[in-house]
């Protein structure tokens, strides 16, 4: 019997979690590479079957995840149903979630999922506010944010370190970037001068 998938839209995706991101094939038999966004890659088998969210499964697909091994940028692992190699790297660039009920409750003071992060005010060293969070990756070199900027057009991808990110106040809304590391910090506060002269 096939149970028809469930549809996710963006709203129904801020229940979620993202564990982690496929970025191609492994081998022949349809297995693929994964970057895992936990701490212990192994967990993400711990919450039972994923949802897959891609260009092959814009709406989202349930597979159960077995890890395999080690590869360089994460581990090789087998979705149930993916059999062949054409298959697996057509799910290249897909997200895996769960639903964010599937965790477990956060008790240190301090910690938080990375989802969180996602909307909240990022402020220099001297509390000015300066963008939004939009985003945080892992290209295989480290977490990185990605800071949508309201005084200049574009983004800027800062690492996720305790050097560059000193403070998050998940209560208060924001986190601190010491944006002195990159030099970039006078630049967009002459461009927030000009603005508001203008």
């Amino acid at each position: 019997m096939k149970v028809a998938a469930p549809k996710y839209s963006s709203a129904d995706r801020e229940h979620m979690i993202c564990l982690g991101a496929i970025f191609g094939s492994a081998g022949i038999k349809g297995a693929v590479r994964l970057k895992v966004f936990t701490e212990d890659i192994k967990s993400i088998t711990s919450y039972g079957p994923v949802t897959i969210i891609g260009p092959e499964f814009p709406d989202g697909k349930r597979f159960d995840v077995e890890i395999l091994h080690n590869v360089k940028g994460g581990v090789a692992a087998k979705l149930k149903g993916v059999n062949d190699r054409n298959m697996a790297e057509a799910l290249k660039g897909s997200e895996l979630y769960i639903e964010r009920t599937s965790l477990p409750d956060i008790e240190e003071d301090g910690d938080f999922y990375f989802e969180d992060l996602i909307g909240l005010n990022a402020k220099d060293q001297k509390g000015d506010f300066f963008g939004r969070v939009e985003g945080v990756f892992n290209f295989g070199a480290g977490d990185i944010i990605e800071v949508n900027l309201e005084f200049e057009k574009g983004k800027r991808m800062y690492p996720f370190s305790d050097e560059v990110v000193p403070e998050v106040n998940l209560e208060a809304g924001y986190l601190v970037i010491n944006r002195d590391v990159f030099e970039d910090g006078e630049q967009d506060a002459q461009k927030k001068r000009v603005n508001k002269k203008g």
